[in-house]
């Protein structure tokens, strides 16, 4: 009895004994009890038919995890065996935990696959046009992967007058859907204001299914899909296929290849500006030629030459005129003073003077009134006797 251990001596052993017993560890079994605490650890358990141990990852390696495992997925954990003193149980403590097979990952995919196919989320009615010479591009990537440097360096080659609008995030690990789907967010923020990006290329270097499964949560495609841009799926190399790339607007092959789309090269668009200002130039050209051929032929008309003949000719037209009128009034005239010569002659013929020359008198009483028959006279009356030369008074007896 005098040969005894404490407790924590005894759990000390045991642990010492366990991590150096198992010290690599590779365990395959059914997740159960998963929890994501708020420190950044992941507690679970891993059980099979027979029995369960307690698990625990630190942050560092969760931050790598493609996506958050949850509960009765079947999955391959790497780690060593240790003992927590305060328990006295022994864990597994994971540095790696993977999908038991692809089986299980592609099964997911297929399902997620055909039901945001059958909410029409993948159809080509949905899909923007890529515009073929933006001016500010968006680029969601990791601030620290290879991918970045690429991007920049196509684009000041190719394209150095183009705004690289970057939106860092994680693509990879418990972080990179929070993370992806924040980043969408913040560019849907700039939807109609000067800021807006022209188009959004979302991009990843390459990796196995489990790096890139990011990219087939939900909550991203849905994201990819809502956003109000233009977007480029540029997701692990040419080979690999996610569902954002049914959600975006273009795929691309790689992330190099994304920049190019985006950037018509320099030297490109300088010989098509060099072209298209030498045919306004020649077109500028031919229509000037047609319109000083059309003056100068508008030129030798007549009415150009002598543009006061027209009023010459009016002229002469006006005194024709003149003339026949002229001619018309003096035949009128002479016609009326024939006419005239005519009716004087009759009148003449039948005025009282001329018969007073022959002899004759006319008598009119004192107001004036002719005196007819000697019957009209009473004695006394004044009466106007007039003669062919002058009237003389009288007074009738």
């Amino acid at each position: 009895m005098s040969n005894a251990v404490s407790v924590t001596e005894l759990t000390r052993a045991i642990r010492s004994t366990l991590e150096e017993g198992f010290d690599a560890v590779l365990v395959e079994g059914e997740l159960s009890g998963v929890k994501h605490h708020s420190s950044g650890h992941l507690y679970f358990t891993l059980k099979d038919e027979g029995a369960t141990i307690s698990c625990a990852m630190w942050r560092p390696q969760v931050q790598r995890l493609p996506a958050m495992p949850r509960d009765g997925q079947r999955v391959v954990v790497a780690g060593r065996i240790s003992v927590y003193e305060p328990r006295g149980a022994y864990q597994l403590i994971a540095n790696l935990l993977k999908p038991a097979g692809l089986g299980d990952l592609n099964q997911r995919l297929e399902e997620l696959k055909r039901k945001l196919s059958a909410e029409g989320l993948f159809e080509a009615s949905r899909k923007k046009d890529i515009p073929p010479y933006p001016t500010r591009v968006a680029l969601i990537t990791s601030r620290t992967g290879a991918v970045l440097h690429d991007i920049w360096h196509v684009l000041s080659r190719r394209a150095p007058h183009l705004e690289l609008l970057v939106v860092p995030t994680s693509v990879q690990g418990a972080e990179a859907v929070p993370g992806i789907v924040r980043a969408l967010e913040q560019l849907r923020a700039l939807e109609g204001t000067p800021d807006a990006p022209d188009v959004v290329i979302l991009a990843r270097g390459g990796g196995s299914l489990e790096d890139l499964w990011a990219f087939n949560e939900e909550a991203v495609v849905r994201a990819v899909a809502d956003c109000p841009f233009p977007t480029i799926s540029a997701v692990g190399h040419e080979t690999d296929t996610t569902l954002c790339d049914f959600a975006a607007d273009l795929r691309a092959p790689t992330p190099s290849a994304a920049a190019e789309l985006v950037s018509e090269e320099r030297l490109t668009l300088l010989s098509q500006l060099a072209e298209i200002e030498e045919r306004s130039r020649a077109g500028l050209l031919r229509l000037v030629t047609r319109r000083r051929e059309r003056l100068e032929m508008l030129a030798k008309r007549p009415c150009l030459l002598r543009p006061d003949e027209p009023l010459r000719r009016a002229g002469q037209s006006l005194d024709l005129l003149t003339d026949r009128l002229e001619r018309s009034i003096r035949q009128f005239s002479k016609a009326k003073n024939s006419d005239l010569a005519v009716v004087a002659g009759k009148l003449e013929a039948l005025s009282p003077l001329r018969v007073l020359s022959r002899g004759f008198a006319a008598i009119s009483s004192e107001s004036g009134a002719v005196v007819m028959k000697s019957t009209d006279l009473s004695p006394g009356d004044r009466i106007k006797i007039s003669f062919a030369d002058a009237p003389r008074m009288a007074r009738v007896e």
